[in-house]
């Protein structure tokens, strides 16, 4: 008989990385066992595709027993949690929110129920909490985030085009970032921006900078449009794991990015990409990427092969293995 495992997340934000993370995890393990989706929340249209099921208590619609993989800490869990009697309860830690944490595990464990496993998607999440299990990255489709299949033209035709995406909110954004993005199309390179609509009373009227809404273009057909890819969050957010850097080094792009993110413990500086610290620190690097194709050949290759490694299909198995045992 296969296993019973039940991933549940709130499945609302078409471009939240605890969504995506939920999605892949449904694909890698509907291969090996009997996995069932789950929403908190009403599931956002543009996961229509994958088989969702909204939890409802007055429906008696929600898992029962099996291995329930709980995505985030940030979603309610009552009342129906009461009534489950999972067989073994795994909480995905992806969000720098330490009361969320604790309050979710008093919930899951104060009827007695097995006592909650934790994976962190980052080192400093589990060091932060002086807790311990294992830590996995945010696992990725490296078919579909997958560099270009031409080479990038930054010949005379093609301005050198860096960008970003994210949520559309302003503390997915720094607000010194519009200083930079000013500077640089005025050295020539353009700027394109999903999830950047709430930047549009200070970006709109430049014709060199593209926003888009959250969600506008696939990922991955949006970042193998790019040169490189830059980063980093308002000091009112710090960015727990930044699936989305992952998935721009996945596609051979260099990533810049402020190193105060979760990101940055996956990063080598100078080797597979840039960490900076001041704005000066990264118009220097972007312009420097701008000037000299091989480097940025060469720390985007560095960066694919980053990815391939660290999700190898030994290490996802090793994972799949965990969730399924």
């Amino acid at each position: 008989m296969l296993k019973q495992v039940h991933l549940i997340n709130p499945m609302g934000n078409a471009s939240g990385g605890s969504e995506w993370r939920t999605l892949r995890l449904f694909e890698e393990l509907s291969k090996r066992c009997d996995v069932q989706l789950w929403s908190s929340s009403e599931p956002n249209s543009r996961f229509s595709d994958y088989p969702i099921r909204k939890i409802d208590l007055s429906n008696k619609s929600f898992p029962m027993t099996g291995t329930f993989i709980i995505v985030g800490v940030y979603h309610e869990l009552e009342p129906w949690i009461d009534l489950a009697r999972p067989t073994r309860t795994i909480l995905i830690y992806n969000t720098s929110r330490l009361d969320q944490l604790q309050d979710r595990l008093h919930t899951l464990q104060r009827f007695g129920n097995p006592k909650v496993e934790i994976v962190f998607a980052a080192r400093w999440l589990m060091d932060a909490c002086r807790l311990s299990g294992p830590i996995e990255m945010s696992p990725i489709d490296l078919q579909r985030f997958a560099p270009a299949e031409c080479e990038r033209d930054n010949g005379s035709n093609r301005r050198f085009t860096i960008g970003r995406l994210s949520r559309d909110h302003a503390k997915k954004h720094h607000p010194n970032d519009i200083g930079i993005y000013h500077h640089f199309v005025s050295e020539g390179g353009t700027v394109k921006i999903m999830g950047g609509r709430c930047l549009a009373g200070e970006l709109d009227n430049v014709s060199e900078i593209t926003l888009l809404s959250a969600g506008a273009q696939e990922p991955d057909v949006f970042l193998k449009g790019l040169d490189c890819f830059f980063y980093r969050t308002s000091e009112k957010y710090f960015e727990p794991s930044g699936r989305v850097v992952s998935e721009a080094m996945a596609c051979g792009l260099p990533v810049v990015c402020h190193r105060r993110g979760g990101y940055s413990e996956y990063i080598e500086d100078r080797v597979d990409g840039f960490l900076f610290d001041t704005d000066a620190e990264a118009v220097e690097i972007l312009l420097t990427l701008k000037a000299d194709p091989a480097l940025r050949k060469r720390v985007g290759q560095a960066a694919r092969k980053k990815l391939e490694a660290s999700l190898a299909p030994a290490v996802r198995d090793e994972f799949l293995r965990f969730y399924t045992r």
